[in-house]
């Protein structure tokens, strides 16, 4: 806190009868700020009473202070930045405020100040007053700032709780569901809605700013943390493309993200919710990418059932799994290569770096290992689905 040089009695005896009318003065300054402050008069939330009384309190406050050379109570300033943050008068016009109350008691002890000998003294005091004047003002801005910091963790709460019982399914009814997506700004254009799921790894942000990058594109969001994953609910407009949404969030996923199909009613958001973490649950662990519920049957279905998709992988490659890490690899990942070219040894050994003969012999040696030609219709079927599997599940590659 400030503290202030011995106040000249000239000036104390100002102080003393500016005190002495507080009354009067309170309701001149408070005239003062609903004619100089738009945002005050305009409040409805903030009352006259409320305004006079914390314009009186604060008054007297300031006066105290310069009367007795140094900062007495600061509740008063604390008292009018809570207030103003809980009926939303802007930080801006709670500070003008303060300066207005001033140079309301500045040109009250010029007025006062009758002859040379005691204006001089009271200009003498002027930084001194104006120090009092911007400590207070600095301690209502104080509170004014944690009041709004408090206000936003009370509502983050609240919007992550009602968007959890969505996703829960936990909502009483339909009608109960429409109003958490009213509440949550969801409902602006009742268009179908979409879950995503995005895993968190080592506490870093999944989708940083996905929020703000979605919104560019039309479509509203909102988010919550729950069990090691990042949820959100996205409004997405009426005829938006289908690829929009997955290719704004793959440009900043930072782990495996899952995205629902899209969905009428707020009361689906939990059934959404599971095909998202299925999703998300179709690519192979440490990807950083998107992927949308039932655009790959075969991951989906190694996804729903991992142990069961463990069994595949052994059962179909049995002893390639046991090759060497650095020769197991080489055969799984130009199995993988060669299903991803459609089946092209020619354009299999473009994409490896090596002779097309080297592919077929590394094919050969899959089979001689699992006992499935790659030529064979229902072979090349058990091994891809066993390389999916493989790709989502423990299995070794």
């Amino acid at each position: 806190m400030t503290t202030l040089l011995g106040t000249d009695e000239c000036v104390a005896e100002m102080l003393d009868r500016l005190l002495d009318s507080v009354d009067s003065l309170t309701d001149e300054l408070t005239t003062e700020i609903l004619v100089g402050e738009l945002a005050y008069s305009e409040s409805t939330p903030l009352s006259h009473a409320q305004l006079r009384t914390a314009v009186h309190d604060n008054l007297c406050a300031l006066l105290a202070s310069l009367h007795g050379g140094a900062l007495t109570s600061v509740e008063a300033p604390r008292a009018a930045g809570r207030l103003k943050a809980e009926q939303g008068i802007p930080l801006a016009a709670l500070l003008h405020a303060f300066r207005l109350a001033g140079r309301f008691i500045w040109d009250r002890l010029l007025a006062m100040a009758v002859d040379e000998n005691s204006a001089a003294k009271l200009l003498h005091r002027a930084s001194d007053i104006w120090v009092v004047i911007d400590e207070y003002s600095s301690v209502a801005a104080e509170a004014y700032r944690a009041t709004v910091e408090e206000q936003t963790r009370r509502d983050a709460a609240a919007r992550s709780v009602k968007l959890t019982t969505l996703l829960d399914g936990t909502a009483e009814n339909s009608s109960s569901a429409w109003e958490i997506v009213r509440v949550l700004g969801l409902d602006r254009r009742k268009g179908p809605f979409q879950v995503v799921y995005a895993e968190i790894n080592d506490g870093a942000e999944p989708l940083p700013a996905a929020e703000g990058r979605l919104r560019e594109i039309g479509v509203d969001s909102e988010w919550t943390h729950q069990a090691g994953a990042l949820l959100g609910l996205l409004a997405v407009p009426h005829g938006h493309p289908a690829s929009a949404t997955q290719e704004r969030l793959s440009t900043t996923a930072l782990s495996r993200v899952g995205i629902s199909r899209p969905f009428a009613s707020p009361m689906d958001a939990s059934n959404a919710r599971r095909e998202a973490q299925l999703a998300a649950q179709c690519l192979p662990p440490g990807t950083h990418d998107t992927h949308v519920y039932g655009s790959s049957p075969i991951a989906l279905l190694a996804a729903a059932s991992p142990d069961a998709a463990a069994e595949v992988a052994h059962t179909v490659f049995g002893p390639l799994l046991t090759q060497p890490e650095t020769e197991r690899s080489l055969l799984l990942d130009t199995l993988d290569t060669w299903f991803a070219t459609g089946g092209s040894t020619t354009r299999a050994a473009e994409h490896l770096h090596c002779h097309r003969n080297t592919v077929l012999y590394r094919l050969n040696r899959i089979t001689e290992l699992t006992g499935r030609r790659t030529t064979d219709a229902a072979s090349s079927a058990e091994l891809y689905i066993a390389l999916c599997a493989a790709r989502l599940s423990s299995v070794p590659r």
